[in-house]
């Protein structure tokens, strides 16, 4: 386990998935959830080389067919330590046998945390290490306690707006979308997630405020690029997410080659991109 600390705050991140375990005040509470297993086996899992899951699990690239789990292999990998302060640790994970089998590209994955003030931030650099296009996708999914039922949280957007929320039916895409009301004061409630996630793409903001009714504002995420968001929860669990995604799962219509998968990235030859998010505990 890495730990980094500032005057303020700190955090706590293990190699195995670059995964942030505890994030908190010096004297505060950690925001993370406290991993049950028997409602999610995961803290804060980086989702890469995709968001979501593959229609049947697989995907045609060159005219092969390659087998990959939901949200990718990522979080399953452990990660080398590159560089480490006490407020900052780069991990990274190369491409290997193990992803090779899945995943033909010769990448490497950097997992970046730094804490600033009161705030952590968090960056994943995509890096291509050929002359060949490399094709991907990544988010994160960090899971946030709940000190008591879901109903005595809310959200704040910022600002009262209308977006498209993606519906989903069985792990995938529908297809269909309705309109979804987005407000100041977004009352959270467990029939929101009956179906599964809440996911809008585009994303018309760049900040959401996790708030209690009574106790106040618990954290801010922030990212200024991404894509699309998701907002997920298992009913009755003690446990909020809300992810940052640069791309997503695939429809129930979706043909299976990779190139043409919505939602995904190219980076040309030995090129990179770094894609951040910051969560923000209240001053």
């Amino acid at each position: 386990m890495i730990e980094l600390r500032n005057n303020i705050v700190c955090a706590k991140i293990n190699r195995q998935g670059a995964e942030l375990q505890e994030f908190q005040k010096l004297a505060g509470e950690n925001v993370i959830w406290r991993k049950n297993d028997s409602h999610w086996n995961r803290f804060a899992p980086i989702l890469f080389p995709i968001v979501g899951r593959l229609k049947n699990d697989m995907y045609i690239f060159n005219g092969n067919s390659y087998r990959m789990k939901q949200h990718g292999f990522a979080r399953d990998c452990q990660f080398e330590i590159i560089d480490q302060a006490n407020d900052h640790v780069s991990l990274r994970l190369q491409a290997n046998s193990f992803t090779a089998e899945q995943y033909p590209f010769d990448f490497e994955l950097w997992q970046c945390f730094e804490l600033i003030g009161y705030k952590l931030k968090i960056s994943s650099v995509v890096k291509n290490c050929s002359e060949k296009k490399l094709l991907y996708s990544i988010g994160g999914h960090p899971g946030f306690h709940l000190a008591d039922d879901l109903s005595n949280y809310y959200l704040d957007f910022g600002k009262n707006i209308r977006v498209e929320q993606y519906l989903i039916e069985g792990n995938y895409y529908s297809g269909k979308t309705q309109p979804l009301h987005l407000s100041q004061t977004f009352c959270l409630t467990n029939n929101l997630f009956e179906e599964d996630a809440i996911v809008v793409k585009p994303v018309p903001i760049n900040h959401i405020r996790f708030c209690h009714k009574t106790l106040g504002e618990i954290l801010t995420l922030s990212c200024d690029d991404w894509t699309a968001f998701g907002l997920w929860t298992k009913i009755g669990a003690p446990f909020f997410c809300i992810e940052p995604w640069w791309g997503w799962a695939d429809d129930l219509i979706s043909a299976g080659q990779l190139e043409k998968k919505n939602g995904i990235l190219t980076l040309d030859s030995f090129g990179e991109r770094t894609h951040s998010f910051t969560i923000q505990l209240p001053v």
